[in-house]
């Protein structure tokens, strides 16, 4: 089975895709950035009071309520 070619219009495509849907959070937001090229790679997140809230209301994901049960049990694992 040959496998898919993906050309260079391909990939400009999806990072143009990708940039205007970050673009158009940070005009909701009213973040304001110098490049548009920022939002082709990485997450777009707020470290705002507001959106910290957001944890402090709901608590850790499980993920992290995971990690934090496992540095317990080792603390409290005297073979350890």
């Amino acid at each position: 089975m040959k496998s898919q070619e993906r050309n260079q219009a391909y990939y400009r495509h999806h990072r143009k895709r990708v940039i205007q849907r970050k673009k158009q959070l940070a005009i909701r937001y009213g973040w304001s950035y110098k490049f548009e090229g920022i939002f082709a790679k990485g997450k777009i997140h707020c470290s705002c009071w507001w959106c910290c809230e957001k944890t402090n209301r709901l608590g850790f994901p499980k993920s992290e309520l995971t990690k934090i049960a496992n540095c317990d049990e080792q603390l409290l694992n005297p073979d350890f």
